[in-house]
């Protein structure tokens, strides 16, 4: 990662209202009013395999909607939640085509048949980090836990792993 990327990262946190203690509704609530959209989250279970994104941004004409796993700790929904959310404010809608190929797949219309994706602009998944765009994102969701205190607290190794009951 580039040192002008790391800047950009933390100009864009330095703008949010991450709060502190830690807390993913109020950070989603105070992202979608900074940006003037809504952003809609969608926990459900992707137990694809490896290759299947553990989170979705889809880019609408009105909203947002995250799309997260929700079989896994709070910790690592939080990640994953940060990390879209890092697409957006670092503008990573503009980098991608608008190719939304995704949607017409059969699966996603089997787990998602509550979004007509003809509504969808653009879709963005977090499944690998083999590019810029993605490697960004996750240090930009890293960085913005830990400036909301989530980063020092319930960071053990069973919490990373394990869904909380």
């Amino acid at each position: 990662m580039t040192e002008s990327s790391v800047r950009r990262i933390k100009k864009a946190i330095a703008q949010l209202p991450v709060p502190d203690p830690w807390d993913r509704r109020r950070f989603v609530e105070g992202v979608a009013e900074m940006r003037g959209r809504p952003i809609t989250l969608l926990p459900v279970g992707m137990r694809g395999g490896l290759a299947s994104p553990c989170g979705l941004w889809l880019v609408r004409e009105h909203d947002d909607v995250i799309i997260y796993e929700d079989a896994t700790s709070e910790y690592h929904m939080d990640q994953i939640v940060c990390h879209e959310i890092g697409h957006m404010v670092l503008g990573h809608d503009r980098a991608q085509s608008s190719d939304t190929g995704v949607t017409s797949d059969p699966m996603f219309r089997s787990v998602f048949p509550d979004i007509d994706p003809l509504t969808v602009r653009t879709v963005l998944g977090r499944s690998d980090y083999g590019n810029a765009l993605e490697r960004e994102a996750e240090m930009f969701a890293t960085m913005v836990m830990v400036s909301g205190g989530r980063g020092q607290r319930d960071q053990n190794f069973r919490n990373v792993l394990f869904k909380r009951q």
